[in-house]
């Protein structure tokens, strides 16, 4: 049961009731609880050696339940997102459990498989620009051969201006989902490879020891050799004021994995960090 359900469940039992030991009560109970408690609606008070909860105005309680948990109903089977709203007017109240869509683009045969049959997606990206589908639990799809997964959805979509070894590329949302990474991991083709496109910053780097401690040297950190001279000349400082990007930095500092040094003494030495998109500018002297 989640936080949110049982956080509900306690408010009936105490609309139920009429009272609540105060030692039964959850620490998120009460806070939820808190506008009833400051308003008089429910009232702590002495009980035995004790004490509890005690609603005094039982009407003004029901509308805050109300307020709180719609309690619409929701269709069957309905993703978690949907029944999160139904429930509690928060779609991420419950753990999510709907299809993710993953977007991928091709130009070569055969780099993803459904059910052990290759996907034309090569046609797809060239007719379309791209190809999605739906990673469920039990997902018949399968990559093959020399893959990129890629942070930005604009170099994502012109990944083919970088003249890259690659068969397929993976757009991926920033920080990818679990489901997506576990996919990955248990992609059991024996030729699949991933490189990993991220911005150049704590943040990007962070993502790739993520892929790393999953994928093992399956996935490298794409490092092309003048990221040198990209940084001196597009660099930005901004991306290492964000917020946690101090911490990662730390963090990272500790990291033994190849890659992620050259990149972490470039973003020292210009005390910024380089956003992916610079990759595809030209760099013609001034």
């Amino acid at each position: 049961m989640s936080t949110g359900d049982n956080i509900r469940a306690q408010l009936l039992e105490l609309l139920g009731q009429g009272s609540l030991p105060r030692s039964a009560c959850s620490a998120s109970f009460l806070k939820t609880l808190r506008p009833a408690l400051d308003s008089g609606v429910v009232v702590e008070e002495r009980s035995g050696a004790g004490r509890r909860l005690v609603v005094h105005e039982a009407e003004s309680l029901r509308d805050f339940f109300a307020r709180r948990y719609p309690d619409a109903r929701a269709f069957d089977d309905a993703p978690s997102r949907i029944v999160g709203v139904a429930r509690f007017r928060d779609s991420k109240a419950l753990a999510n459990d709907a299809a993710e869509i993953v977007c991928v683009r091709a130009w070569k045969a055969g780099a993803l498989l459904h059910a052990g049959e290759p996907v034309d997606v090569a046609a797809a990206t060239q007719e379309h620009g791209v190809f999605a589908f739906s990673l469920e639990k039990e997902c018949p799809y399968l990559l093959r051969g020399s893959c990129a997964l890629v942070e930005s959805p604009v170099v994502f979509a012109c990944i083919e201006r970088l003249d890259l070894p690659l068969g397929l590329a993976i757009y991926g949302h920033g920080r990818i989902s679990n489901r997506l990474l576990n996919w990955l991991a248990h992609t059991s083709t024996p030729d699949f490879t991933l490189l990993h496109l991220p911005d150049y910053d704590p943040a990007g780097l962070n993502e790739f020891t993520r892929l790393r401690a999953k994928l093992g040297e399956r996935v490298k950190l794409h490092r092309p050799d003048d990221l040198p001279a990209r940084f001196a000349r597009f660099s930005r400082r901004r991306l290492l004021e964000m917020r946690n990007s101090q911490n990662l930095l730390r963090n990272l500092r500790k990291s033994s994995l190849p890659g992620i040094r050259p990149v972490l003494d470039l973003i020292e030495k210009h005390n910024a960090g380089l956003e992916q998109e610079a990759l595809l500018l030209e760099m013609a002297p001034k």
